[in-house]
């Protein structure tokens, strides 16, 4: 019984293959991709869209070798008072950015609620301790 269910099997998967080798002669695919297509597996791939077209390079581009160092920066070292000048911008419109978030009404109510949380936190006892 066992033999003979193995041999009906073995004989539909023999059928299988080979209608998958009929269509993958007229198709091109490989018997193993026509039978996964028959059972909902696999599918044939469509042609790009246009603009996928024109967005490729026409030519295939050059190896890219992975472990190269990156190229030098075209700009110089800035010097200390270049610097020293930038930094001060910077702080310059950090200071004006917080001018302008502490004079919005629910910036300064969120860090009103923000400091008054971490009032409260240090002065609960902790009840890990107890």
């Amino acid at each position: 019984m066992i033999a003979t269910r193995a041999a009906q099997w073995a004989t539909a998967f023999a059928v299988v293959l080979g209608a998958a080798s009929a269509a993958s002669a007229q198709q091109g695919d490989s018997p193993l991709k026509s039978v996964m297509k028959w059972m909902g597996f696999a599918t044939d791939v469509g042609e790009p869209p246009d603009f996928v077209v024109k967005a490729r390079p026409e030519k295939e581009p050059d190896y890219i070798p992975v472990f190269q160092p990156p190229p030098e920066p075209s700009r110089p070292v800035l010097k200390d008072k270049e610097l020293n000048a930038l930094k001060g911008d910077l702080d310059s419109v950090e200071k004006r950015s917080d001018a302008v978030r502490q004079a919005f009404p629910p910036a300064a109510k969120a860090a009103a609620d923000q400091q008054a949380q971490a009032r409260k936190a240090k002065s609960a006892p902790s009840a890990a301790g107890q």
